[in-house]
């Protein structure tokens, strides 16, 4: 009947979003096994490099003052999330160590001054626009704040937001603050938004923390920067390429699983 079609639509669309996910893996963990981290790298236009280095931050990316504590010092890009309260639902931070409600995310996005990596003498600047151009990014500035229209969460499967991108591993400067604080940056529909209605969380890479990157170097004027490509994925993890590598899995898991659970409720109840 229509409920049996309905159901089975259902289901072929988990699997193909758990299919399309675990492609995305595959390719990322085939680039980060093929090239070896190089700690002297010959650098040059075109080249797919790994690299591992201490971050160095020429331009703090905007408002990171008002998401991150001091102690992170000079934050030079994070990613960000938009997000509302998911009532009833609670999850365990693992990187706060603590319970908290539930959140669903409704805009993502990444803001970046100047930063790049210092290693063995080299400076690599980090170039973000294809995670922005590949997750059609959301920007701070251009954020709504509480229109019911675009603040709407839709389910995992049918969205795809920066924020829980697999080709990024951070951990080590995490922000929260309520989107009121950042009123004179963000777009408020109206005057009268509670502070806990609405909250900006971010993770971000800070001047002195070691970061491990790969991606495709460009060279301009002997200035080199990495960037992602159709061909080279940029990967970057301040968890190190073994953590990174963890993290992977840990996704592949949770998608194979995800597959394997909507293949036989499929088979169960539609064939």
């Amino acid at each position: 009947g229509l409920g049996e079609a309905l159901l089975g639509v259902v289901f072929v669309l988990v699997m193909l979003w758990a299919l399309h996910r675990l492609s995305v893996i595959v390719r990322a963990t085939l680039a980060v096994w093929g090239t070896p981290t190089d700690d002297t790298p010959k650098l040059t236009d075109g080249q797919q490099v790994a690299v591992e280095g201490q971050v160095t931050v020429e331009e703090s990316a905007a408002v990171a003052d008002r998401l991150f504590d001091a102690a992170d010092g000079p934050v030079g890009a994070y990613i960000w999330h938009a997000w509302t309260p998911d009532t009833g639902r609670n999850t365990y931070d693992f990187d706060r160590g603590e319970l908290r409600g539930g959140r669903n995310t409704f805009a993502a996005g990444i803001e970046a001054g100047k930063l790049g990596v210092s290693t063995h003498g080299k400076q690599l600047s980090i170039d973000f626009d294809w995670l922005r151009e590949l997750y059609d990014t959301d920007t701070l500035s251009d954020l709504d704040i509480g229109d019911p229209v675009s603040n709407t969460s839709l389910p995992t499967f049918v969205t795809r937001h920066l924020w829980d991108s697999i080709y990024i591993s951070l951990e080590t400067a995490i922000g929260d603050c309520p989107a009121t604080q950042l009123r004179d940056v963000v777009n408020l529909r109206t005057d009268d938004i509670s502070a806990d209605a609405y909250g900006i969380e971010a993770r971000g890479i800070s001047a002195g923390q070691q970061l491990f990157i790969l991606g495709e170097v460009k060279e301009h004027n002997d200035e080199y920067t990495v960037t992602g490509t159709d061909q080279t994925p940029l990967l970057i993890a301040d968890t190190g390429r073994s953590g990174l590598v963890s993290q992977l899995w840990w996704r592949a898991l949770k998608y194979a699983l995800a597959l394997i659970s909507a293949s036989g409720l499929f088979i169960l109840f539609v064939l």
